[in-house]
């Protein structure tokens, strides 16, 4: 596997667990406001062996189990498929619970995964309106943007289908994604498909991947929290926000 890096210790990624972060190297999307960019090209990172990662697991869960659940984040982490699955494999003979964070456009990799029981919650980053043109526009597609966008929409059945916990988030982008109209179609697309959905406060202090972006103001709280409203009005029962100066905060 090539693997950007690695958060030891986080209980911010996946609320109520102290969780391991791996970013797996290798993203099929362009995302202006991608924080990560630089680990974009799939030969970024460095190739790391299956020891390597289980050697990094039990550092952290010595001398007590500290450690609850492993999340595999990117970049896209289902571009290594083969990979993945040898290291899902070691994450639940571990006896640790196991998040994965996907952009969704690789359902043929996701089935597998969660016909094994490997997965016990999908993180599925909802870009935009589950069209190829809100697609091509907010996540940099091209002419691959329609078969991506049903990817997508296949990726939301089947975590229904297998009663998988599913967590859908949205970046919150200034001139990109922080569109009341905007929000409320996603909204739409993912009422009563999800447990709960998460607005995201855009982050321009990463290796963000446009530079016009780079330089803008992240939207402030007040923003997210309307946004959150319309997301509340078109039917998602669960709804929270998250940024950095105040965390995660559920939209009432």
């Amino acid at each position: 596997m090539r693997i950007g890096g690695f958060v030891d210790m986080s209980t911010v990624d996946w609320y109520g667990n102290v969780s391991l972060v791996i970013f797996f190297a290798g993203c099929n999307f362009r995302c202006p406001y991608c924080q990560n960019s630089g680990l974009l090209p799939v030969e970024s990172g460095e190739k790391v062996d299956l020891d390597t990662i289980r050697s990094r697991i039990l550092v952290n869960m010595s001398p007590v189990p500290q450690l609850d659940a492993i999340i595999f984040s990117g970049g896209e982490p289902l571009l290594q498929f083969e990979g993945l699955m040898d290291a899902a494999r070691l994450v639940k003979g571990l006896g640790l619970k196991l998040m994965l964070d996907t952009n969704g456009s690789i359902p043929g990799a996701v089935e597998p995964l969660l016909a094994a029981g490997l997965v016990d919650r999908v993180a599925l980053d909802v870009k935009a309106p589950l069209t190829p043109e809100d697609y091509r526009r907010v996540a940099g597609l091209g002419e691959g943007a329609a078969r991506l966008v049903e990817g997508v929409k296949r990726t939301l059945a089947l975590c229904n289908d297998y009663g998988v916990e599913l967590e859908a988030r949205t970046t919150v982008a200034p001139t990109v994604s922080d569109g009341a109209e905007f929000i409320g179609r996603i909204a739409r697309e993912i009422r009563g498909r999800c447990n709960v959905y998460y607005l995201q406060q855009f982050d321009n202090t990463g290796d963000v991947l446009s530079p016009e972006l780079k330089a803008k103001q992240p939207p402030t709280r007040e923003v997210l929290l309307e946004l959150g409203r319309v997301a509340l009005r078109e039917g998602i029962e669960d709804v929270y926000i998250k940024t950095r100066e105040h965390g995660l905060e559920k939209v009432g």
